[in-house]
């Protein structure tokens, strides 16, 4: 795809954390929202795995200078997450208090909040999976608050335009691939205690 084509820098994120992104949607864990036998006990199995990982990465957006210079109006969820957990009845699990690691440069902060606001893209259909197998009560706070599609347009305009430098790119896929492994990291270790558990 030649440089100057519309969407390069989209295209390119895409791409170059397709992967990534395969690993984290086919986790053993998150393949279980889309299924048609989901247990209202496996859903908040997993929104309690999610819980740590989406925290710190929020955190490393929000709590970012970039994010206040940036100008975007970026809005949390961990809040939803929690409170589905707790209309659930499972634990909130405890999120590290200690600041997070802020030294990434602009580039790398644009590429976790691709990550950040591309996991909003999905959550309309796995709202639309969790109500089907488990009903219309069940809380989904958390994968009910979906990206307006002009404000997720936006973000990729502004990401066309701050990362337009070949280097910059580059920065913000290490910083995006970093997010999802981070994720993906938390989410088996998760399972791995889980079954540990079981096993005794």
């Amino acid at each position: 795809m030649n440089r100057h084509q519309r969407g390069y820098v989209h295209q390119t994120l895409r791409r170059a954390t397709a992967a990534a992104h395969k690993a984290l949607d086919h986790h053993r864990l998150m393949r279980r929202l889309t299924g048609s036998d989901l247990t209202r006990e496996q859903y908040a199995e997993l929104l309690a795995a999610m819980c740590r990982p989406h925290a710190r990465l929020e955190r490393q957006v929000h709590a970012s200078r970039h994010h206040a210079e940036s100008g975007l109006e970026l809005s949390p969820r961990l809040a939803r997450l929690e409170a589905d957990l707790v209309e659930l009845g499972q634990p909130v699990p405890p999120v590290s208090q200690t600041p997070p690691d802020l030294s990434d440069g602009r580039a790398a902060w644009w590429g976790r909040v691709y990550v950040l606001e591309g996991s909003r893209q999905g959550s309309a259909l796995i709202a639309r999976c969790i109500h089907s197998s488990l009903g219309d009560t069940v809380p989904c706070r958390f994968f009910g608050e979906t990206i307006v599609p002009d404000d997720f347009g936006r973000l990729l305009a502004t990401l066309e335009r701050e990362l337009e430098v070949e280097d910059a790119l580059a920065q913000a896929v290490a910083g995006a691939r970093e997010a999802f492994a981070d994720y993906k990291a938390e989410l088996d270790a998760f399972d791995s205690r889980k079954r540990a558990v079981e096993m005794r």
